[in-house]
């Protein structure tokens, strides 16, 4: 699965998760799984990208990485 979290960095998404914030990222896929995840409750390997405007009504991915939920435990 991939879900889009608009953040200004990936950095910026690591402190947020240390300090306890929650970020909400959505999955624009047509094939089933569409809608809105909590980042903390999705599955080791989820691709995250990050972005921070849209073109065309679709968000434009600057930096991405996988979720590994692990190191937060």
């Amino acid at each position: 699965m991939k879900i889009y979290i608009k953040a200004n960095s990936k950095a910026e998404i690591n402190r947020g998760l240390a300090e306890g914030k929650d970020y909400v990222g959505t999955n624009h896929s047509f094939f089933g799984g569409g809608g809105q995840y909590n980042l903390r409750s999705c599955e080791v390997g989820t691709v995250v990208a990050v972005f921070s405007q849209y073109s065309g009504g679709q968000p434009v991915a600057k930096f991405w990485g996988t979720w590994d939920g692990t190191k937060l435990k």
